[in-house]
């Protein structure tokens, strides 16, 4: 169930979109406005928390700055429904935010992906959890990044359709991404966003896939699991370890660490990942020390018409940064 707040009417009464109001709307947009347009072609859906995180120093900027895009509708919103409570607003491209990204990379809207029932008909899709996760955990390491040195952080972040299409199917991660950890290694590595709706057997079926890519690539890049709870990813651990051949891949495992108090602690930049070979709980940067590379190989590139536009860069010191 979706319900709409505020706002312009809903989707059949809103304003037709003219061409003076796209110039309009392209002389008000910032250089953070069209990285946002670009993040949600890439990644479908961001919570206002997520993209607070991600790109802006304050809840209230965020809230402002949205709600003037959404009366533009260079984003769209919707507010899911999670059993009796309602959710925060969840923001995905709007018409004219796609008409303009469009033109920009000289596409069509249809050839960018844009539907406009993508986000109401997500609204409604047993993905959406899954997704949203999926993007928190990203969002979560952009914003431990935006603190750090220069060089230092998460500084690639692919969606799965983008990754799916750079290594021609043959993985189907949920993300992809680069840390640049503090002691100078750069750890490329695979995540699987588990959210425990699932048996663990359709975790454990992922595995053989990324055994097969690392033996016939020769790239041997770290699959990081995250798990809703410490006692799942107990029993992950446990019949990972019994699978044949599991130790050609470095696979770390990672769950909301709990305080005695009970409340929980540790998000996934801290002290939360543990690598399935042994040894204590690392932060992503530690794990980068341990598992990255001095002289990584060249990340591959998306192919055929899956990702027919660049991947944003991951946004530093509330401005685009670049990829290293």
């Amino acid at each position: 169930m979706t319900r709409r707040v505020g706002g312009p009417p809903a989707r059949g009464g809103r304003e037709r979109i003219s061409q003076e109001m796209l110039a309009a709307l392209a002389g008000r947009l910032t250089v953070r406005d069209w990285w946002l347009l670009e993040m949600l072609t890439e990644h479908q859906i961001l919570t206002r928390d997520q993209i607070t995180r991600a790109a802006f120093t304050g809840e209230r900027q965020t809230r402002y700055r949205l709600a003037d895009l959404y009366r533009m509708q260079a984003v769209d919103r919707i507010r899911p429904q999670y059993g009796m409570q309602a959710s925060p607003y969840h923001y995905g491209l709007g018409l004219a935010g796609a008409r303009l990204l469009a033109g920009r990379r000289g596409l069509s809207v249809a050839a960018l992906g844009y539907r406009p029932d993508h986000l109401p008909t997500l609204a409604g899709s047993p993905r959406l959890g899954h997704l949203v996760g999926t993007n928190g955990l990203f969002t979560a390491l952009i914003h431990a990044s935006r603190s750090l040195p220069a060089g230092v952080g998460l500084t690639v972040w692919w969606s799965e359709r983008r990754a799916t299409a750079a290594w021609a199917g043959a993985v189907r991660p949920d993300g992809y991404g680069i840390w640049h950890g503090s002691a100078g290694k750069r750890m490329d590595f695979f995540c699987e966003y588990d959210t425990g709706t699932e048996g663990l057997s359709q975790v454990l079926r992922k595995l053989p896939a990324y055994l097969r890519l690392a033996a016939t690539s020769g790239i041997t890049s770290p699959l990081l699991i995250w798990l809703p709870a410490a006692r799942r990813e107990t029993h992950l651990r446990r019949r990972l370890t019994a699978t044949p051949g599991h130790a050609a891949v470095p696979v770390v495992t990672a769950s909301p660490l709990t305080t005695p108090a009970g409340s929980r602690c540790g998000g996934p930049a801290g002290a939360v990942w543990l690598p399935l070979s042994g040894g204590q709980r690392l932060t992503i940067d530690e794990l980068a020390g341990r598992l990255g590379t001095a002289s990584p190989p060249g990340s591959p590139q998306p192919t055929g018409d899956a990702a027919p536009y660049p991947q944003p860069p991951v946004l530093r010191h509330g401005i685009p940064g670049t990829h290293l």
